[in-house]
């Protein structure tokens, strides 16, 4: 039992660690009192460049991963059966609530990607295509994140992988639960008709209320 505490635990602690911030401050840029003020990967594209938003990125998913994959199978393998899903999900609350950034982070959506994607490749891969398709068809980001994280929970009930169907698919809507909660202000934007429109060409534009 210590053990599986201590990987949550140490879960949540990597997924308190933040890529955006202090990478912006090294650029002279504080990606808090900028932009949206959201310390992810869209808010450093449109501030930093596609390089740092792509590196930013490639971290907030990278540690879903860790914590899907490699925690568990470091400190508890003998619960590898049930418990990397609790792990991510453990990651994705200390990346949107970080406990070394007063818990104010993200909104998650790549961290959810990167740790579903150390469960159940293929489904992240099939959220993807519904990401690419919500944003090519609506240009708004918070549908296309929202919409394809909705989509890899569906799927997680009736995918016949190796996990059981009911603990990948209550893994699945605890963390679309938290991303719609997160992405609240944008669904309030979206009713007012004030929400950010991205380009269908993928440029990113500069907007603060991204």
């Amino acid at each position: 039992m210590a053990r599986i505490v201590l990987a949550l635990l140490l879960s949540y602690l990597l997924g308190s660690v933040l890529a955006g911030p202090p990478i912006a401050r090294f650029l002279g840029r504080d990606l808090r009192q900028a932009g949206s003020g959201n310390p992810g990967a869209t808010n450093a594209v449109r501030l930093l460049g596609r390089r740092v938003g792509v590196a930013v990125l490639l971290w907030d998913a990278g540690k879903g991963w860790l914590a899907g994959l490699f925690i568990p199978l470091w400190l508890a393998p003998h619960a590898m059966g049930w418990l990397p899903p609790w792990t991510v999900l453990a990651a994705l609350l200390g990346h949107v609530y970080p406990v070394f950034s007063r818990f104010r982070g993200g909104k998650g959506v790549a961290t959810f990607l990167g740790g579903t994607f150390a469960l159940a490749p293929p489904l992240v891969l099939l959220g993807l295509c519904v990401w690419s398709a919500l944003l090519y068809s609506t240009g708004y980001v918070v549908l296309a994140s929202t919409g394809s994280a909705v989509a890899v929970a569906a799927l997680a009930w009736v995918w016949p992988g190796t996990w059981p169907r009911l603990l990948l698919g209550s893994y699945g809507i605890l963390c679309v639960l938290i991303l719609v909660w997160r992405h609240r202000a944008n669904f309030g934007r979206l009713v007012r008709g004030t929400e950010h429109r991205s380009s269908l060409r993928w440029r990113w534009r500069k907007d603060p209320r991204a």
